[in-house]
């Protein structure tokens, strides 16, 4: 009888799970470009003091190098830094630890473009007593672009506009007046007749040959049709990136997993951004088919970063979103997304989707409600039998 009592409860009471939260240790996110520094910090958040800490980050030494490790909350660190690989030691000298702050700042290089996921190992992390403390890991990344050549100034052909202006300072001739005090009487007739001026001085008249001559030399750069290497720009035009997430209905309490899709040719770096209403909760974020993604949860936004080598073609996953409806039936939100970069692709369209929690639907009977009915019926059969053959020993006796 003990032990049926004993089954039942532990099959009863089996889905309940009682855990501590956990202590954390998580990495920032960086986007930089070739040449560059960052300093990224691992901070630790817990429910009780942490007086030593001893983690490992890996990352791509391809991509990025740690420079140096330094300016933690801890008393002391100690580093271990190889290429690829940076083993960090932080302890307190005092009786008193740390519940949160820096463990460490990781001066980062960027040596390459391309990305790198930063990944956290958790070897030790133990409280004032000695006792070690249960940790989750939050991983970040590093994206490194090339740099953006700044454009050359090109020599436009206008300066060859200055000769022309020589040759327009010959028509005022102010020196042409100054020969013609002699002939005094006809000094107001000349001022009619400029222009035959250069007949009656010859000396002038080699002033204004040269704007003639200038004349073609500022022609010449007209018929300069270079605008037409534009006509390299339509075969741009077929690559187009369609981003979209799809739209979703929940009943309330119940999850959903959303998938976020890309539709293009050859986008092998994604950095997206997804805004969440507050009428669900994000439960987690799977990967899609990129071989390297990264993410980060915060105040309603997932900062998604996905990298492959592989040449994706058509319609890929990006992630799957699994989200709880927490908000009442009949309210909807959007789900927005953000593009903060995108590789391979000259044109983006992003098409956001909508979430609606509609009514949970009433049933009679649960599948709850039927195991517990299954259990009791189970019980009270066991119970009857052990009764009958109490009674049936009190009888042959």
């Amino acid at each position: 009888m003990r032990r049926i009592a004993i089954f039942l409860l532990f099959f009863l009471f089996s889905a309940v799970v009682v855990s501590a939260s956990p202590a954390s240790v998580k990495i920032g996110n960086a986007t930089i470009t070739v040449g560059e520094h960052v300093s990224i910090p691992i901070t630790i958040d817990a429910d009780v003091e942490i007086s030593c800490a001893t983690i490992v980050v890996t990352y791509d030494g391809d991509i990025v190098r740690v420079v140096s490790v330094s300016g933690s909350d801890f008393d002391r660190i100690v580093c271990n830094n190889t290429l690829g690989t940076t083993k960090i030691v932080a302890f307190q000298t005092g009786e008193g630890g740390l519940k949160e702050g820096i463990m460490a700042n990781l001066y980062v290089e960027a040596k390459n473009e391309g990305y790198s996921p930063l990944n956290l190992k958790i070897e030790t992390l133990k409280d004032n007593k000695g006792k070690k403390v249960p940790a989750t890991a939050l991983n970040g990344f590093i994206s490194v672009s090339s740099p953006t050549a700044s454009p050359t100034p090109s020599a436009s052909p206008t300066s060859t506009s200055s000769p022309s202006d020589t040759g327009t300072t010959p028509t005022p001739s102010p020196s042409l007046t100054s020969p013609s005090p002699t002939p005094t009487p006809l000094s107001p007739a000349p001022t009619s007749t400029p222009s035959p001026s250069p007949a009656t001085s010859p000396a002038t008249t080699p002033a204004l040959s040269p704007s003639p001559a200038l004349t073609p030399a500022f022609s010449s750069p007209t018929p300069s049709p270079s605008p037409s290497p534009p006509s390299l720009s339509p075969p741009l035009e077929s690559r187009e990136i369609i981003i979209q997430i799809e739209n979703v209905t929940i009943e309330e309490g119940e999850y959903a997993e959303v998938p976020i899709l890309i539709t293009g040719d050859g986008v092998k770096y994604a950095n997206l951004t997804l805004f969440v209403p507050p009428i669900v909760e994000v439960e987690e974020v799977y990967a899609g088919d990129y071989e390297n993604f990264s993410y980060n949860i915060s105040n309603g936004r997932i900062k998604m970063v996905a990298y492959t080598n592989k040449h994706l073609k058509g319609t890929v996953k990006l992630a799957e979103i699994k989200m709880k409806a927490i908000g009442r039936a009949h309210t909807a939100g959007e789900l927005r997304l953000e593009v903060n970069e995108i590789r391979n692709g000259t044109q983006i369209t992003v098409r956001n989707g909508q979430i609606l929690i509609k009514e949970r639907k009433k049933e009679e009977l649960t599948l709850v409600i039927l195991i517990a009915i299954m259990i009791m019926a189970i019980t009270i059969i066991l119970l009857m039998m052990l009764w009958r053959k109490k009674s049936i020993k009190k009888g042959g006796k």
